[in-house]
């Protein structure tokens, strides 16, 4: 783990974005607390609350109008995966 101060940090961004993808990093401020910088690999998911909360109130509006998928009797959650797939 390294530690660096905010000020060290804005001097040397590259540096610390770099380093940040083999080693953690942890920037301090006295004013702001301390933060953790950490790379965005592609299986990472970013979503702002506001959509979030639209997503999930869609998919309740769905599910109380009948707009459902179920899972046939025996059926796998990769047999269901790929069925809802293919019927897209």
């Amino acid at each position: 783990m390294v530690i660096v101060s905010s000020r060290e940090f804005r001097a040397n961004q590259r540096k610390y974005f770099d380093l940040a993808r083999i080693n953690e990093v942890v920037i301090t401020s006295r004013s702001h607390g301390s933060y953790r910088l950490v790379p965005i690999s592609d299986g990472d998911t970013l979503i702002d609350h506001a959509t979030l909360d639209a997503k999930i109130r869609q998919g309740i509006a769905d599910y109380e109008s009948g707009k459902v998928s179920r899972m046939k009797e025996g059926e796998s959650s990769g047999e269901f995966l790929a069925r809802m797939i293919n019927e897209a």
